[in-house]
């Protein structure tokens, strides 16, 4: 199974998390990946655009993700607990 690791230590932005998920991960179908929460899920659940495979993604260093954008991390959280029941992905935040 590969392993991504996302450091967000420089993210202060959703923008810019979904940059560093796209550069990191290089999922299918990245060009077409709406770059928000509801593609990420449908993604992960559906393997629609933006799917990584099956594989294991820590996200670490998220303080400043937390603080500027605490709902979109919220909705990542989720989004991992709803992972793992489903896709083959398995994220983690350290």
């Amino acid at each position: 199974m590969k392993t991504y690791q996302l450091d967000c230590v420089q993210i202060s932005s959703e923008g810019d998390f979904w940059q560093l998920y796209l550069e990191t991960v290089r999922p299918d179908g990245a060009e077409f990946f709406g770059r928000n929460l509801s593609a990420f899920r449908d993604a992960i659940s559906g393997g629609g655009p933006g799917w990584p495979g099956e594989c294991r993604i820590t996200v670490v260093n998220t303080e400043n993700l937390q603080k500027r954008e605490g709902q979109f991390f919220d909705g990542l959280q989720r989004i991992a607990r709803e992972a793992a029941a489903y896709s083959g992905v398995s994220i983690v935040f350290e």
